[in-house]
């Protein structure tokens, strides 16, 4: 079976085929495309790229661990701008309680368990994807908190993760 890149549609090297086997967000990446979309400044580009999965993705990068960028899909299932998404934690974005405490996201007591968190963690440092990973997550909106039910994939590409939000909703 010939794999391809999903981007720019070259026959995907036998190296690359391996370190996409695992891969289900993107469904493979050729690594000149993977340099120039995650890596460059065209956000453009990242843009479209992110706009062409079929699935509400945040984009978050190493170190710090913050939202590079969004799709359309996931700014409109948040209800938010990208400016309200770049450059902030995934609890941010989500909203989550603990993002409101003192500390903020990832740092509270509770973030320790964080499922979403830890899944983020493990595929940026180890590049293992997860996929549908179950959680409860309590959202602030508009000063009342709800109980929702998520389900969210990982996928390593370069030095981000992507972070698919399979499911989310009211518990």
């Amino acid at each position: 079976m010939q794999r391809i890149c999903s981007w720019c549609e070259a026959e995907l090297k036998p190296y690359e085929m391996n370190k996409v086997e695992n891969q289900f967000i993107t469904n493979g990446l050729c690594s000149v495309c993977a340099e120039n979309i995650f890596k460059g400044n065209d956000s453009a580009a990242l843009c479209r790229f992110l706009d062409n999965i079929d699935a509400p993705v945040l984009l978050l990068q190493h170190k710090p661990r913050l939202v590079r960028s969004a799709n359309q899909k996931a700014r409109n299932l948040f209800g938010k701008d990208i400016a309200e998404i770049e450059g902030k934690r995934g609890g941010d974005v989500f909203s989550c309680i603990h993002a409101f405490s003192k500390e903020g996201c990832g740092e509270a007591k509770p973030c320790e368990k964080c499922k979403i968190k830890n899944s983020v963690i493990e595929t940026l440092t180890t590049g293992t994807s997860f996929e549908y990973v179950f959680t409860f997550l309590d959202i602030k909106k508009q000063h009342a908190v709800t109980t929702y039910k998520l389900q969210v994939s990982t996928e390593r590409v370069g030095n981000h993760a992507l972070l698919r939000i399979d499911q989310f909703e009211k518990k």
